[in-house]
């Protein structure tokens, strides 16, 4: 877990209400004036201050200048691929720049190249604070319109939308991959190590290698080529996450640790992150919320009597029937007066999508790749790294994306880990 510098220049910050908007745009400041969270802002490694300063010049690229002058307050996400030296002299011709990578559309990977030599490549960006209301979400649902329900993007926040390129990146690669290796073998020219200067000009930067399956056996007992192949990240290929601001949910909530001002590690060189296992989780405060599940909660970012809470302060009832008895009468499951701003229990009703804490963390454990793509995959693809921006504080945000699942361990089935020891010792 690594916190950035960098980003002070893209502020991350959900939409306010309008009544307070106008508010702050009668407030007068003075010239050069920040507000706190923007203080005393200090990285904590070279590696995230490069992971962050790639995302900005991404987005910069990317969106309209108008966009960006009409909308400063942003929260902007990434997931980035760091290919180590080795790896990036063996693919980049000689002839390229960093700044050319996948000739199919320049658009789509930003690179920055390291003083070692190394390469940052953005996978896929997000921008956004939005999502679907569960009044939508259930009006679609009971919709007598044929093939209405799913059909839109329910959370468009940052985090989630990058997720949602990276696996599109990933789909697109994928199939390149198999275009490539189709046309080899109507050619005919493929070499002996199972690779040809097409498949390396068609996708220099692509971060996945195909794995051939075992050989298959036949109904006469003998043995054949498999008819499909697997894939996997090329070796010294990393992924990283960066996000401008802390993800909403269990990563706002400032309790249950004891925290200090990070610092920052000069020891630590530019093309490496911090290595150090996650200090024994202690889940002294489950009553009170420390590890509970969050749901983004409706009408926090237009405002009560608006579109999105058409009830204004409406009470919904209460569901406890998927409470375990004896948590039922927790303090943590009576209110979510406890709970981070725009966040609430799944249990009152007014919200149904997972925060992007328990999202993050859900990925920690699963993969960045979905189940679909999963099949394609060998193993999950794993992030070594969270990159943030503002509102960082190192023991809250490792309990929030990574402790709170400890005993999770992956090895090809679900399993669980004795004691307390930290299962992603990287991240």
């Amino acid at each position: 877990m690594v916190k950035s510098e960098v980003s002070t220049n893209v502020v991350s910050e959900t939409l306010v209400e309008p009544d307070l908007k106008k508010q702050e745009q009668n407030q007068s400041h003075k010239d050069g004036s920040v507000r706190h969270a923007e203080k005393r802002r200090t990285g904590t490694c070279q590696f995230a201050d490069r992971v962050a300063q790639v995302s900005i010049e991404k987005y910069r690229e990317v969106v309209p200048v108008k966009w960006r002058q009409e909308n400063q307050q942003v929260c902007l996400a990434t997931i980035v691929a760091h290919f180590k030296t080795s790896l990036r002299k063996q693919t980049l011709p000689d002839n390229e720049t960093v700044d050319k990578v996948n000739g199919e559309d320049e658009n789509e990977t930003t690179a920055i190249q390291g003083p070692e030599n190394d390469l940052l490549i953005v996978m896929g960006l997000g921008v956004g604070t939005k999502f679907l209301s569960e009044e939508k979400i259930l009006s679609d649902a009971e919709s007598d319109i044929k093939g209405s329900y799913g059909k839109r993007i329910r959370d468009s926040h940052a985090e989630v939308l990058a997720r949602r390129a990276f696996r599109r990146a990933l789909t697109v690669e994928i199939k390149s991959l198999q275009l490539s290796a189709s046309s080899r073998s109507e050619n005919n020219n493929q070499d002996e190590d199972g690779d040809d200067s097409s498949c390396r000009s068609m996708d220099s930067f692509g971060i996945l290698r195909q794995v051939k399956k075992d050989t298959e056996p036949t109904t006469e007992g003998e043995m054949r080529e498999p008819s499909s192949c697997t894939y996997a990240l090329k070796d010294g290929v990393t992924l990283h996450m960066y996000t401008s601001s802390t993800p909403c949910g269990n990563s706002a909530l400032k309790k249950f640790s004891k925290m200090k001002r990070e610092k920052f590690d000069s020891s630590i060189p530019p093309d490496t992150w911090p290595r150090n296992p996650h200090p024994c989780f202690d889940a002294h405060s489950l009553q009170l919320g420390q590890c509970s599940l969050l749901v983004k909660k409706n009408g926090t970012k237009t405002g009560p009597g608006t579109e999105n809470d058409p009830g204004g302060n409406e009470t919904h009832a209460i569901d406890t029937s998927r409470i375990e008895k004896k948590q039922q009468n927790w303090p943590a499951n009576l209110t979510d007066d406890w709970c981070p701003p725009g966040t609430t229990l799944p249990h009152f009703g007014r919200g149904s999508l997972h925060s992007c804490s328990d999202k993050i963390c859900r990925w920690n454990c699963l993969g960045l790749q979905g189940s679909l793509l999963s099949s394609l995959l060998n193993k999950p693809l794993y992030m070594d790294t969270l990159t943030v921006g503002r509102k960082f504080t190192s023991c809250i945000s490792q309990r929030a994306v990574c402790c709170r699942a400890n005993g999770y361990c992956y090895d090809g089935n679900i399993t669980e880990t004795n004691g307390n020891r930290n299962d992603d010792d990287e991240m």
